[in-house]
């Protein structure tokens, strides 16, 4: 210790020294006005410059993972929608009925009255107006608008989109709609009171339309309300999509949608 404190007494000119230099920085800084607008600027620069490059050492490290979990995903995917054939032509090994074309995020929102995400993925990519989206776990929405390279998406947590589904243990027919309320709720309608609807059911698509394939989770059923006038459950679904942390979707070409909707002519 006393070594050091020696040490320092030796060194006493050189500290002072320093103590003035910083001293006389830190008046011209503070009182000199073209000095100190210089330094703000300076020091805004850098660190703007450190954050950016921060943000661009962790994007680079995440970047294989994020990439890996994307293709396990869409492998899933890809393996899950690939047995989804029509009944008429299981014998023909050749013959799917559905195409993913996957796309990534670019705007998002699940906070508002009316909810709408933006893909980037559009006419060239054969995204067309009318086909559905889901992700890795869920639904997502439908496609309501397209360009050359980008598609607007009516997401689920929107009063216009109707899901066409069922119960997937009973088989029963019903409707899934957003109420407005929270962005991992949805409503479901239409089921009649003599079903054994129970709280953690699964909700699927029904395949009754063009839109989505059959039995492609939307939601698990967590709140059941029927009193004795009513025809129809009240029911709460929580939502099988996050859609606070949408990231990557798929969306759904019908190959043989052309066909069928030929026969549904008026």
């Amino acid at each position: 210790m006393q070594r050091l404190l020696d040490f320092l007494y030796q060194q006493r000119e050189i500290a002072v020294f320093l103590g003035l230099e910083i001293l006389s920085v830190w008046l011209l800084v503070n009182f000199n006005y073209r000095h100190n607008a210089a330094f703000l600027n300076s020091s805004n620069e850098a660190a703007a410059s450190l954050t950016q490059t921060s943000d661009n050492i962790s994007d680079y490290f995440q970047l294989a993972e994020a990439n890996q979990q994307l293709m396990l995903e869409n492998e899933k995917l890809q393996q899950e929608l690939s047995s989804l054939r029509t009944e008429k032509y299981s014998q023909l090994d050749t013959v799917e009925q559905y195409q993913v074309i996957g796309a990534r995020v670019i705007n998002n929102t699940f906070d508002r009255s009316a909810n709408y995400i933006t893909i980037s993925a559009g006419k060239l990519d054969s995204i067309e107006v009318g086909m559905g989206v889901i992700s890795p776990f869920g639904v997502v929405g439908q496609v309501k608008s397209v360009t050359n390279n980008f598609a607007t998406i009516y997401s689920l947590l929107h009063p216009k989109l109707l899901v066409s589904s069922k119960v997937k243990r009973t088989d029963t027919k019903c409707t899934v709609q957003w109420d407005q309320l929270v962005y991992d709720r949805a409503s479901l309608k239409y089921i009649p009171r003599h079903i054994k609807l129970k709280e953690g059911d699964s909700i699927v698509t029904s395949g009754f339309n063009s839109v989505f394939p059959e039995n492609v989770l939307v939601g698990i059923v967590d709140e059941i309300h029927l009193e004795e006038h009513m025809t129809f459950f009240e029911a709460k679904i929580k939502l099988a999509t996050d859609f606070t942390s949408l990231y990557q979707v798929f969306v759904i070409k019908d190959l043989l949608k052309q066909e069928k909707d030929s026969l549904q002519v008026q």
